[in-house]
C-alpha cells in the first residue's frame, strides 16, 4: 500500500461496525431497531452492541486489536467500489485528480463555516479527531462524502505546517499529495483507490483501539468496546427517556444545520 497522508476517508467508509450508522438515521435504525417499531430503546441498543462484540470477538470475553481492525474493515471493499463509481463522473473506470478532489473540496467548504477560506484548529480539535476516528462522519452522509467532514478531522490530517490553521491551499495540497502518492499514470483505478481507504481505516482503527483500551491490556472488553457508543446514544436521546426516536434524530440534524448558519441569517 502506498504511503499516504492519512485523513478520514477510511473513517467515512468504515462500516460493518457500530460506528457506521452515526448521522444516518436509516442505517442506525436498520441496525438497532430490532423489533422494527421505529424506536430504539437503550436495551435494544445494548443488545446490538453486545451482539456485535460477540460476533467480532468470536465469542470470547475480549477483542484483540487484530479482531477490532478486521471488524472495522468489514464491507470496506464494497463501499469503496460504490464511492469510486459515484465519483467517476465520466464512467471511464478511473479517477482523475479533478474527480478525486471534488468531494474533498466540498468537504472543506462545509467545514469552513464562516467562508474565510481557512479552518482554525486547537488542541481540542486534534483530540476530537482521535475521538471520532473510525466514526463515519456520515455522521456526514455515509455515501455523500468520501471522507469525514468534521473540522477536527481536517485539522488533524491536513495542517501540514502545524500552525493551527488549515487554509484552502494547504488542504488542496494535502489531497493532491495523497492522490499523487497512489495514482499511476495520472489516475486511480479501483484497487489504488481502495488501498488509500484501507490504509485510512487501518490507521484510525489502531488509534481508536488504543483510546478505547482504557486499562491498556491490549484487549477490549464489552464495556470498553461500548463506552463511546453509549455516550453517543445518550446524546441522541434528547429527552433522556431511554429511547431514541426518528424525531429526535431529525431534530438533532435541524439544530446542527441551524448552528451552521451565519450570524443574522434567517
Amino acid at each position: 500500500t502506498a504511503a499516504v497522508n492519512v485523513r478520514t476517508a477510511g473513517t467515512y467508509l468504515a462500516t460493518g461496525n457500530v460506528r457506521a450508522p452515526r448521522g444516518n438515521g436509516g442505517r442506525l435504525f436498520a441496525q438497532y431497531d430490532l423489533d422494527h417499531d421505529g424506536k430504539i430503546p437503550r436495551e435494544e441498543f445494548n443488545k446490538g452492541l453486545s451482539d456485535q462484540f460477540s460476533q467480532n470477538a468470536n465469542g470470547a470475553q475480549a477483542m484483540t486489536q487484530a479482531q477490532y481492525i478486521a471488524y472495522r474493515m468489514t464491507g470496506l471493499r464494497q463501499r469503496a467500489d460504490q464511492s469510486f463509481r459515484r465519483d467517476d463522473w465520466n464512467g471511464d473506470g478511473k479517477l482523475s485528480l479533478d474527480e478525486y478532489m471534488a468531494p474533498e473540496r466540498a468537504r472543506f467548504e462545509s467545514a469552513d463555516r464562516d467562508g474565510t477560506g481557512s479552518i482554525r484548529c486547537s488542541t481540542r480539535s486534534y483530540a476530537a479527531a482521535d475521538a471520532s476516528d473510525g466514526i463515519t462522519n456520515s455522521r456526514n452522509a455515509q455515501f455523500g462524502a468520501r471522507s469525514g467532514g468534521s473540522r477536527a478531522a481536517i485539522c488533524r490530517y491536513n495542517d501540514l505546517n502545524h500552525d493551527g490553521v488549515v487554509t484552502r491551499a494547504e488542504f488542496d495540497q494535502a489531497m493532491q499529495q495523497e492522490f499523487a502518492s497512489a495514482a499511476k499514470g495520472g489516475s486511480l483505478n479501483t484497487d489504488q483507490f481502495y488501498a488509500i481507504l484501507a490504509s485510512h481505516v487501518h490507521d484510525s482503527a489502531e488509534r481508536t483501539f488504543a483510546r478505547l483500551d482504557v486499562n491498556q491490556d491490549g484487549k477490549l472488553d464489552l464495556n470498553e468496546f461500548s463506552a463511546s457508543e453509549l455516550r453517543y446514544f445518550a446524546r441522541l436521546d434528547r429527552n433522556d427517556d431511554g429511547v431514541v426516536t426518528r424525531d429526535e434524530m431529525s431534530s438533532g440534524r435541524r439544530t446542527a444545520s441551524n448552528n451552521r448558519r451565519n450570524p443574522g441569517e434567517n
